[in-house]
């Protein structure tokens, strides 16, 4: 038999595409999702890599992307969270709509994934669920309320539905990463030169070093769940 179907979400850059890359490298069939179609090279093609243009936000539409993959390539037998942006500003200056909607994508849209895949891992006895959340998990900044938030959602999230899914052989992984090298600085408005100078000019770990560490999580046998990890450069003291 083939390798299980692996769900990607904000998979078409940054530690998405990482991930991508990484899973297709190990022969696994990939159901991508993004808000944005964008070209994957040369390295994401073939029959086995599909693409959805998505909004995590829409339950109805992840569901049916999800449905449709799983048709071709079988159950999802891996889930990875990984969609979201950040937005810094002062709180009381920001748009309501444009607060909820970020929580909407950082909490719903892990929420609709899950929901997603959970009944048939379930029924099988077998499934590994992947939430990329934070550092700011468990240390939140200055700035940036909305997103904090919701990534300490989802870690309390990941840590209770673990509780709640142990008996039925279901692993749920929480990855807090800090300080990895993406375009995370172009959805705050800014220019890498500054995001570097806000945090102080530390040292980065690329996304492809994270991908590698989540595929290691993955790849332990279904009876050993690393179950919150916090990945950051030997360097820092932050957190």
């Amino acid at each position: 038999m083939g390798k299980p179907l692996v769900v990607i979400t904000g998979a078409t850059h940054g530690i998405g595409r990482a991930l991508a890359a990484r899973f297709a490298a190990d022969g696994h069939p990939l159901l991508l999702i993004a808000r944005h179609a964008e070209p994957l090279g040369e390295e994401l093609s073939g029959d086995t890599i599909r693409q959805a243009t998505v909004d995590v936000t829409d339950a109805a539409a992840m569901h049916a992307a999800i449905r449709g993959a799983e048709a071709a390539f079988g159950p999802t037998e891996c889930l990875i969270n990984n969609a979201g942006f950040i937005h810094i500003g002062t709180l009381e200056e920001r748009d309501p709509a444009d607060i909820g909607y970020e929580v909407d994508v950082l909490f719903k849209g892990v929420l609709n994934g899950i929901h997603a895949v959970l009944g048939g891992m379930k029924a099988r006895r077998s499934g590994t669920i992947i939430n990329i959340t934070s550092i700011g998990d468990r240390t939140p900044g200055p700035e940036g309320e909305p997103y904090h938030a919701a990534k300490a959602a989802v870690r309390s999230l990941s840590a209770s539905l673990q509780k709640g899914r142990a008996a039925d052989n279901v692993r749920v992984i929480n990855v807090a990463p800090g300080l990895v090298r993406t375009n995370i600085h172009a959805t705050m408005g800014i220019s890498f030169e500054e995001y570097c100078r806000r945090l102080g000019n530390p040292e980065f770990i690329s996304a492809e070093e994270l991908a590698e560490i989540v595929f290691f999580c993955w790849s332990q046998p279904q009876r050993i769940c690393v179950r919150d990890i916090v990945v950051m450069p030997t360097t820092s003291d932050f957190g």
